[in-house]
């Protein structure tokens, strides 16, 4: 009980005060505006890292009344968490240079190093029984690795719930790894931040009615949150005072995976095709998913469970005494594959949209439903019931193909087109056809129920490889245009009747 009124603590605190800077947002002008490179299409206050900080400060005023090893370290990782918070802010509205965001990132790297004393000055037993040993290269290894957690979240943050998900993942993680290393004063603040980052996700996410985020993490969040995770793995990861670590530096790799891989996969990318890394383009591995149909909420759900798994190797490899070298090697067979994956796009983008169909989840390209293996005998059942079940929330139109040339079964192929103009709820009412049909039919032999998405040529993953073999393969597909109209039904919305020919 204990534990969860530590989250409850952060949630609620970071809930209220993301609450009263939305509304002050709104009043001040302080908002992300639509336009250029932005997918969203609504002014909104990018106060997601107010949350944040009000749940790391409570954590950090539990901690120092409660527990008292931190000393003058918990001054250190204030004024670091504080300074980043306000840098990322002016960014928000003035768009600073990015020298002036690199300067300030590194004087909190060095006021981690050398006044909170947290350093990463060795990489465990890699090769060896004897600890690998930094020397003169801990400090500048840390400020990279500080640099470069920073920036990671940072730029994987471009969709709603997206650097929140994540984080609360890895959080929750490392909460876990701490608990069982008996760091209860770590533990606590861990939950407490776990916390607020949820409070922040209530305004962040896409559930239910909420469509679009009520407010966004912004530089001030994504660099906050970037800060402490570097302050948390390389702290975590080292023995203070002689005390063990809570994790080994290997997995700190595991356990901020997806924003790491992705960060320098997306980089690595862009200087093998003779660009510069900080260019920015749009193939980041969320924008992939986007490009293969996912919609926002999978995406996040997707990359929030490839984080869990990742860091669920990570630990489950450490405590069963896997040999860190192992693990490095693990890590970067990993990273390999991801960087070979997305050095392709076009090839991950079919392969994304496979793996869309086999979860199960809607498209956004989807338009409607496709329905084959349809008899003569079942074309008014499935009017009556798409006029229950579709009828009341929209309009939509029912039509029916005898193929060209007919099938040996004389079966037919239907096409059930939604006419909304909300692509959420035309998402929404999809999913709610496709689940109907399949329990109505499910008796019928040979049918098949499936998303209709309409014909594009970036649908088309053959497009542009061999023209020839490319077309003969297209024309055999079916369509609306390769069959004979033989049933036509349309209803609009709120009507019982449907009219049929």
């Amino acid at each position: 009980m204990f534990l969860l009124m530590l989250f409850l603590l952060g949630f609620v605190v970071s809930a209220v005060a993301i609450r009263y800077a939305i509304i002050a947002a709104h009043k001040l002008g302080v908002v992300d505006k639509p336009g250029g490179h932005k997918a969203h299409d609504t002014v909104t206050p990018f106060v997601g890292g107010v949350g944040v900080i009000t749940a790391t400060l409570c954590g950090l005023a539990v901690v120092s009344q409660f527990y008292e090893q931190f000393g003058e370290r918990l001054y250190a990782f204030l004024f670091g968490a504080v300074a980043l918070f306000a840098t990322g802010f002016a960014d928000d509205i003035l768009n600073l240079n990015f020298k002036i965001r690199f300067f300030v990132q590194a004087a909190v790297g060095l006021i981690m190093v050398f006044w909170g004393g947290v350093v990463i000055s060795d990489l465990g037993y890699l090769f060896s029984d004897d600890v690998l040993e930094l020397g003169f290269v801990a400090v500048p290894l840390t400020l990279l690795a500080t640099i470069g957690a920073i920036n990671a979240l940072n730029m994987i943050d471009g969709i709603d719930g997206l650097s929140g998900s994540l984080s609360i993942v890895s959080l929750l993680l490392i909460a876990l790894a701490v608990y069982l290393a008996g760091d209860m004063a770590y533990f606590s603040m861990l939950l407490i931040l776990a916390g607020g980052v949820a409070g922040f996700l209530y305004f962040n996410l896409r559930y239910f009615r909420q469509r679009r985020a009520r407010c966004f993490l912004g530089d001030n969040g994504s660099m906050l949150l970037g800060f402490v995770f570097a302050w948390l793995l390389s702290d975590l990861s080292q023995m203070t005072d002689g005390s063990p670590r809570a994790i080994t530096p290997i997995t700190t790799l595991w356990l901020f995976a997806v924003p790491l891989i992705d960060t320098l996969c997306v980089m690595l990318r862009r200087m093998w095709l003779g660009r510069s890394p900080f260019h920015a383009d749009r193939n980041h591995l969320h924008h992939l998913f986007l490009r293969a149909g996912f919609r926002v909420q999978d995406t996040v759900l997707v990359l929030a469970f490839l984080q869990a798994c990742f860091g669920g190797v990570g630990l489950l490899g450490m405590y069963a005494g896997v040999g860190e070298g192992s693990m490095l090697i693990a890590f970067l067979c990993v990273f390999a594959l991801c960087f070979y994956v997305l050095l392709r796009p076009w090839r991950l983008v079919p392969l994304l949209r496979r793996i869309q169909r086999v979860l199960g989840f809607t498209s956004v390209h989807a338009v409607g439903v496709h329905v084959s293996g349809l008899s003569p005998d079942s074309l008014s059942e499935i009017s009556a019931l798409l006029n229950s079940t579709i009828s009341p929330y929209s309009d939509f139109r029912f039509r029916v193909y005898a193929p060209r040339p007919p099938a040996a079964d004389g079966k037919y192929f239907g096409v059930i087109r939604l006419l909304c103009d909300d692509q959420d709820q035309t998402q929404v009412q999809i999913s709610r056809i496709i689940a109907a049909l399949r329990r109505e039919l499910r008796s019928v032999p040979g049918v098949r129920i499936r998303q209709f998405v309409e014909r594009q040529a970036s649908h088309e993953r053959r497009v542009g490889r061999k023209a020839a073999g490319a077309e003969r393969r297209f024309s055999e597909r079916r369509s609306t245009g390769k069959g004979t109209l033989i049933y036509s039904v349309d209803s609009a919305a709120g009507e019982s009747s449907v009219l049929a020919r």
